[in-house]
């Protein structure tokens, strides 16, 4: 039997204020070049985001739609460009565009962008099961 490691702190949703800052860090960023761009703290004390369940994520539902765009890029590029920040399955970018499409948002111009810019073959949809 396998026991898990407790870690103090550890966040299993995410917040309205820590959406808005990561928001706000992404909107000062050079998306092509994340892994220049952000600093090691930003890295390290985000990347618990991209292994979240899809509950976790409901707070982004009142984002607009530019920001949900946003986080949808970063967390694509994120994947593809930071060390330890693979998603597969778990990425923020299949609840983020769920969101999108249950308000009949997404846009065959946004899927086509995170096919393009990406290889994990789960974005945007999910798994198929």
């Amino acid at each position: 039997m396998a026991v898990g490691v407790w870690e103090p702190g550890k966040s299993t949703i995410v917040s309205t204020e820590q959406l808005q800052k990561l928001l706000s860090k992404v909107s000062e960023t050079d998306l092509s070049r994340l892994s220049s761009t952000l600093d090691k703290e930003f890295m390290e004390g985000n990347v618990w985001m991209m292994k979240l369940k899809e509950s976790a994520w409901q707070v982004a539902d009142a984002l607009a739609l530019e920001d949900l765009v946003d986080l949808i890029r970063f967390f694509t590029l994120a994947e593809m460009q930071l060390p330890g920040w693979e998603g597969g399955k778990q990425n923020p970018v299949i609840y983020l565009a769920k969101i999108l499409k249950s308000r009949d948002e997404f846009s065959p111009e946004l899927r086509k962008w995170i096919r393009t810019n990406t290889d994990n073959r789960y974005l945007p949809y999910g798994a198929a099961l």
